[in-house]
């Protein structure tokens, strides 16, 4: 596989962005675990069970930020690896309220939702001194020594307003609220909304420029300018009349309060396309989890996504997915991200769309 030089791999990304990218689709790959107490091998340094921060110490980190590093390099194709604060705490939750519970038999963490939350007035300020904004800007501080020009940093894993209301409420229980408590429910998404552009800000401000941009740590993008990555799991739950009442607002304030954007989502029974193609986010992510929906199932909400804004596909892409993609979907906004098992088999799939 031909190793693209930075220079070149940002020019790649300028193109995807500007949805101009003739010579694209763009191609990177996505090796070994996803779950991060496992990817980042944390058994030895993490504790296991209810952690704060001060449980988080930064230096363990710092030779495996060194090795995934490296391995993203030997079949980084179009992509850049990114480094953020550690990506398997629950950030938005701990600010928000929530405790932490690291489980290395599952290599994850999860929030647990704070005892007695009633709704706005439970939610907090965001506050530069919490000790979990300090953490994380104590990894950027860190990372940034680290990367010495190599690769980018990003704002780490940010959990949007529908996954924080499942956090903060339980799930489904946050859906009734939503449709029995409408207007203290709209202001619960206000300020958990101030609170994620703040934080976001806050990580922004001391992430060095990078060729002009960010990075968006797991996903190994170069995003122009100050970038963001939001993601809304939870909104699969919802139906299009409450994604629209107090989801899509959320989106839109967040999106246009950084120079560029992008949503992650999984497919599910409904999939908030005509949502998001009227904001100001600069691209959209489909995901492709292992026994969901396939590519071409997929396909009406791909075209109509690439009508309006950049595509990301990443996940389990089967061949037939490859084969469908290949011959159905536009490439000049479309960038793709298999999870692969070796590098013999992103050789494979490099060939296909660059030959």
């Amino acid at each position: 596989m031909e190793k693209l030089s930075i220079e070149e791999r940002v020019e790649g990304f300028k193109r995807f962005f500007a949805m101009t990218n003739s010579e694209g689709p763009l191609v990177g790959f996505f090796k070994d675990t996803y779950y991060p107490l496992k990817r980042y091998r944390t058994e030895s340094f993490l504790p296991e069970g209810k952690i704060l921060p001060a449980d988080l110490e930064v230096e363990p980190f710092i030779p495996e930020y060194e090795r995934l590093f490296q391995l993203h390099d030997e079949t980084a194709g179009d992509f850049l690896w990114s480094a953020a604060a550690f990506w398997g705490i629950p950030w938005m939750e701990a600010l928000a309220g929530c405790g932490v519970i690291t489980d290395h038999a599952t290599g994850s963490s999860r929030s647990k939702a704070p005892a007695h939350f009633q709704g706005a007035e439970d939610v907090p300020e965001f506050d530069p001194k919490d000790p979990w904004v300090q953490k994380a800007l104590e990894f950027i501080e860190r990372l940034t020594l680290v990367s010495r020009g190599r690769f980018p940093l990003a704002t780490t894993l940010m959990r949007g307003i529908s996954d924080l209301l499942a956090a903060l409420c339980g799930s489904p229980d946050f859906l009734y609220s939503l449709m029995d408590r409408p207007e203290e429910q709209k202001r619960v998404v206000q300020k958990l909304t101030t609170l994620w552009i703040a934080f976001a800000r806050s990580q922004l401000e001391m992430i060095p420029d990078f060729h002009g941009g960010t990075g968006s740590f797991y996903y190994g993008m170069w995003l122009p300018g100050k970038g963001v990555w939001l993601q809304e799991d939870a909104s699969a739950l919802l139906s299009p009349q409450l994604f629209g009442s107090f989801i899509a607002p959320a989106i839109h304030r967040m999106a246009g309060s950084f120079d560029t954007s992008v949503i992650h989502l999984h497919p599910s029974s409904y999939i908030p396309v005509e949502f998001l193609i009227e904001t100001s986010l600069s691209a959209v992510e489909l995901h492709i989890d292992s026994g969901g929906p396939r590519a071409e199932e997929l396909y009406p909400y791909y075209r109509r996504i690439l009508d309006h804004k950049p595509l990301i596909i990443w996940g389990d892409l089967s061949p037939e997915d490859l084969d469908f993609i290949a011959a159905k979907l536009d490439r000049q906004a479309l960038a793709l991200l298999p999870v692969v098992a070796s590098a013999e088999r992103a050789e494979e799939i490099w060939g296909r769309f660059k030959t």
